[in-house]
């Protein structure tokens, strides 16, 4: 069993989003993102269904049918296939689970 307490874990920079690694295996891949206002993820991550649950602040998912806005709490799914992009509107930090196509 892993425990781990996010808000201790994030960290920023105004450079590059922060990404902690939490588990990995052949099956999944759970990280900690940290993201500055303005700040983009998940470019990488197509070919993967993925998990996303905002943890602290707002922002918004792009995709192929446009934006939304996402806020704490909000929980996302991508299928596999799915154009993606998660984008910080203020401090954001967010826990993703990406699924290997298979």
């Amino acid at each position: 069993m892993g425990e781990f307490n996010l808000e201790e874990l994030a960290s920023f920079s105004d450079n590059n989003v922060v990404s902690k690694n939490l588990y990995d295996s052949q099956k999944a891949c759970v990280n900690l993102i940290c993201l500055e206002e303005g700040q983009t993820a998940l470019e990488d991550t197509i070919g993967q269904k993925v998990v996303v649950v905002i943890n602290t602040g707002n922002g918004s998912v792009i995709t192929g049918g446009g934006e939304q806005g996402v806020e704490e709490g909000t929980l996302i799914l991508f299928e596999s296939d799915e154009k993606r992009l998660l984008k910080a509107k203020t401090k954001m930090t967010a826990l993703v689970t990406a699924i290997p196509k298979g």
